[in-house]
């Protein structure tokens, strides 16, 4: 896994020098304050993912695009479109869950595993380089998602 993150890291170093790679080998955890079957939970992804009647993402923006895009609860495969040209949309278009794990989440929530989902999830786009406004993003995002009673984020990065 290493190995990968340092070739990664050299190939951005060549586009992007000032470019500040950070490898995390922990990362912060924040422990449940109830049972997984009372928790809420919205999905968030860096997948590029946006409703087909929504605004795409920038992908001419040369530190990338670091605006999010609120997708509904009941989000279908068939509502949404991909505009992330950094990773190979392939296994998405066979399976939307690759990168929004919305279908296996219903079925925990149908099994009494998970209470429920959110009404929304939030999308944003990966390959960023300037992480500055991400960063704020991301804390507006989660106040929306704490105001919409989530306890619970699930993430999949691309």
């Amino acid at each position: 896994m290493i190995n990968h993150l340092l070739i990664t890291k050299s190939l951005i170093k060549r586009k992007h020098p000032d470019f500040d790679f950070i490898i995390f080998h922990d990362s912060p955890v924040t422990v449940l304050s109830k049972p997984l079957e009372k928790c809420k939970l919205a999905l968030v992804t860096t997948g590029g993912l946006h409703l087909k009647t929504d605004t795409p993402f920038d992908l001419n923006l040369k530190n990338g695009d670091c605006s999010y895009r609120i997708l509904p609860g009941e989000v279908r495969h068939d509502d949404l479109m991909v505009s992330h040209k950094w990773y190979n949309h392939k296994f998405i278009n066979a399976d939307l869950n690759c990168v929004l794990a919305v279908d296996r989440m219903r079925e925990y929530v149908k099994a009494g595993e998970i209470q429920s989902l959110s009404e929304e999830h939030i999308s944003f786009m990966g390959h960023i380089y300037d992480t500055a406004p991400l960063i704020k993003n991301t804390i507006k995002a989660g106040r929306h998602l704490k105001g919409l009673g989530v306890d619970i984020a699930f993430l999949t990065p691309t």
